[in-house]
């Protein structure tokens, strides 16, 4: 287990990271989640050596790796790291790539097993400039599980693939950290990927942490207003609220539709992702202005008349067309709300 212990980082005197506390588990994917300048990156580089402890005590399988005047050099840490580029030597071979650092006669052996193991077999004398974007990624975790490291950490690695791409290689990676029993740490800003790749996501904002649970509980049972419209493409509908009611430019919703505790009557921000609500279609309800095809869905725009709009997902079945007047409908317990001030 990697565990941080009362973190504190700064840059001058701004403060990267404050006070954070975590555990990475073997075998499990932990997604540092957040934001630019949040401070996941700042974690993922003191976690790998990169930089010393300031504050606060790194530890790997109970051992100080960082912290109270210790900082073991990153060659030292059983670290392996996996850029967004890659970061291949552009003169060494693919098997080469993967060997680089090893040492023994049974080095290229090793190397053409873990290429077997990410689909790579046959392309051992290839040369970096030969691959695609993702056959490099590949090549980079195998070079990067060659060593056998106890920690496996990804700085955003496939956010300049296209979509199935990095689908494809965030199951390929979660598989060799479970087979192998490595810790990895994933750092992203794409709340799909997390979802997609992490057994435990810990959200960051300004440098503390703010929740950390499983992919389900960030989900769905959101600690902040953020968190809720970041997971689920939310959207804010300000509401007030009283009498087991919200009231907003959309008209009445009762309070069942909430997920999560009810708040206190008065002004509420109301987090409404597109899947949590229903149209009715209405002769004197509210404008469709456009609709979009999004696979076996389709994403339409309602509009208020003071402007305010909601995207709602429904089935392409539905029928619903531009023009249309239509009434949103959250489902049971499918809004979150949080206090809003009135300032």
């Amino acid at each position: 287990m990697l565990e941080f212990r009362n973190i504190s980082h700064a840059y001058g005197d701004r403060l990267a990271v404050e006070n954070v506390s975590l555990k990475a588990r073997a075998g499990e994917v932990t997604c540092l989640f957040g934001p630019s300048g949040c401070g996941k990156t700042t974690l993922l580089r003191l976690a790998g050596g990169l930089m010393p402890v300031q504050a606060g005590e790194i530890l790997l399988d109970d051992e100080l790796i960082g912290g109270k005047g210790r900082d073991i050099a990153p060659e030292k840490r059983a670290v392996g790291l996996v850029f967004q580029e890659g970061a291949l030597f552009p003169h060494l071979t693919v098997a080469k790539n993967v060997a680089f650092g090893l040492s023994g006669p049974d080095k290229q052996a090793k190397a053409a097993e873990l290429l077997a193991l990410v689909g790579l077999a046959g392309f051992e004398k290839r040369y970096p400039h030969t691959l695609s974007g993702g056959q490099q990624q590949r090549v980079a975790l195998a070079r990067a599980l060659a060593p056998e490291p106890r920690v496996l950490l990804f700085d955003e690695p496939y956010a300049s693939l296209d979509t199935q791409l990095r689908r494809d290689l965030r199951e390929q990676a979660r598989r060799m950290i479970r087979r192998t029993g490595t810790i990895g740490i994933v750092v992203s800003h794409d709340p799909e990927e997390v979802l997609e790749m992490a057994d435990s996501i810990v959200v960051l904002e300004e440098g503390r942490l703010r929740q950390s649970g499983s992919p389900a509980q960030i989900h769905d049972q959101p600690a902040t207003e953020k968190i809720a419209a970041m997971f689920g493409n939310g959207q804010l509908l300000p509401a007030d609220y009283s009498d087991g009611a919200f009231r907003h430019v959309f008209g009445d919703w009762s309070a069942t539709c909430l997920s999560g505790p009810e708040p206190v009557p008065g002004p509420v921000s109301l987090v409404v992702r597109p899947d949590a609500l229903e149209l009715v279609k209405d002769a004197n309800g509210y404008p469709v202005v456009d609709v979009r095809l999004a696979g076996v869905t389709m994403t339409v725009h309602v509009e208020a008349p003071g402007g305010e709009g909601l995207r709602v997902s429904v089935a392409r079945s539905a029928g619903i067309e531009p023009g249309e007047r239509v009434r949103p409908m959250p489902v049971p317990a499918g809004i979150f709300a949080f206090a809003r001030s009135e300032a």
